[in-house]
């Protein structure tokens, strides 16, 4: 079996699900909203994942993710920095996200815990609009990790990470499928091999009522080192968006390879100021 995995790559997943969410949940009840001007969003997540990744004994990952972002126009900023628990002994751990934070080649010591706040994320997103492209939303984002977590207590890698990303979809009604095309160049610790990773995620979104919207997803991450499996997982989640800027979306993934979790649930609580 393999000796290692990633373990919260979803929650990458599920803060970019919430940002295409919002506009389609909103989208038949206020067509005349506009982002012209500025707009502050607060969000807070919390993740659990837990998996055996290949190795003896399941690793289990608590994850808090506190984050902002400014939108104006077609622009959107971010800015997030989780504070993680992560117990086990996994070789390779994967931040909010998806940047590798853990490199741990000595799987024979007994399974530890460490907590603390992991690295600075930062990405910058510009939005095509439908009009643009004949009914086809495209969103372009290039994000990129400093390393202000310590290595020395093994919750960063020491290096910058950088990714890119290309989210397209189309409304039909009720129904807004999706495809998220992302690659990401970790940045190499010493005396560790990391890859450059693809990842692939489709699936779609439904307006079930004016105020919930439900979204399922298949989502593929290429292999990050060469002891880890390709990620194969299954998302799905529920959307609550009230008129006054709140929503509360509880998401639930299922691991379809050992480079996965076996499950991983969790919930996102954002707010806009605007």
């Amino acid at each position: 079996m393999q000796q290692a995995t990633s373990f919260i790559r979803r929650r990458r997943r599920a803060a970019a699900l919430l940002a295409l969410l919002l506009p389609v949940a909103t989208a038949a009840r206020a067509q005349e909203f506009s982002f012209t001007d500025l707009q502050l969003t607060g969000t807070f997540g919390l993740g659990y994942s837990n998996g055996d990744y290949g190795t003896s004994r399941n690793t289990s990952v608590l994850l808090g993710l506190p984050a902002l972002s400014l939108e104006t126009g077609n622009f959107r900023f971010s800015a997030s920095m989780p504070y993680m628990r992560i117990s086990g002994r996994g070789l390779v751990i994967f931040d909010a996200a998806g940047n590798p934070i853990v490199v741990n080649r000595r799987t024979s010591l007994p399974p530890a815990t460490r907590t603390g706040w992991g690295d600075l994320n930062l990405s910058a997103s510009y939005t095509i609009p439908a009009t643009v492209l004949d009914g086809f939303e495209m969103r372009l984002t290039a994000g990129t990790k400093l390393p202000t977590a310590s290595s020395r207590r093994r919750l960063s890698t020491g290096e910058a990470d950088f990714s890119f990303s290309t989210d397209i979809s189309r409304q039909f009604g009720k129904w807004t499928p999706f495809l998220t095309v992302g690659y990401l160049v970790p940045g190499q610790p010493a005396a560790f091999r990391l890859y450059n990773t693809t990842s692939v995620s489709a699936g779609t979104s439904l307006e079930l009522t004016d105020n919930l919207v439900a979204t399922v997803s298949y989502d593929y991450d290429s292999a990050s080192t060469p002891l880890v499996d390709a990620s194969h997982e299954l998302f799905g989640s529920l959307s609550w968006v009230r008129d006054n800027g709140l929503t509360l979306t509880a998401y639930g993934t299922a691991g379809l390879s050992s480079g996965s979790p076996n499950i991983g649930a969790g919930l996102l609580v954002s707010y806009g100021f605007n």
